[in-house]
């Protein structure tokens, strides 16, 4: 997963997982490929950074203590303007089943299933940044 991404150069991601090693996995891939990352433990720091570094696109986990990924993820969405709202890919662990109906609830779109592959999630990301 080396190689570098074509919009990768300008782009600034935003990890939201609360474990520490899992968030750090993530940040090394994708920082290894060229982007910007900016790691946040759980939901609510997560808008805190959210909101300092205005990423281009948000990896954010599910299941976190004290906000959870789609309560982040309506958060965000209410304080930011529609045309300036930045992609955002969910992490989980539970089945597609589990998770289809809540993030249809919310308009997510993007769930990518825990463990992943570097490869499937780079080619997401750099499909979403385009």
């Amino acid at each position: 997963f080396g190689q570098r991404l074509n919009c990768s150069s300008m782009s600034k991601i935003l990890t939201i997982e609360d474990e520490k090693e899992l968030r750090e996995t993530l940040a090394d891939i994708l920082e290894v490929s060229g982007y910007t990352v900016y790691q946040a433990a759980d939901g609510l720091e997560g808008i805190k950074m959210y909101n300092s570094q205005a990423p281009n696109l948000v990896i954010c986990d599910i299941n976190m203590p004290k906000m959870d990924g789609f309560e982040c993820f309506k958060t965000l969405k209410a304080q930011v303007a529609e045309s300036e709202f930045p992609p955002f890919i969910f992490l989980t662990a539970k089945t597609k089943e589990e998770i289809v109906s809540e993030g249809i609830d919310i308009d997510a779109v993007d769930f990518v299933a825990k463990p992943y592959s570097a490869a499937e999630l780079l080619k997401l990301v750099e499909l979403r940044l385009r």
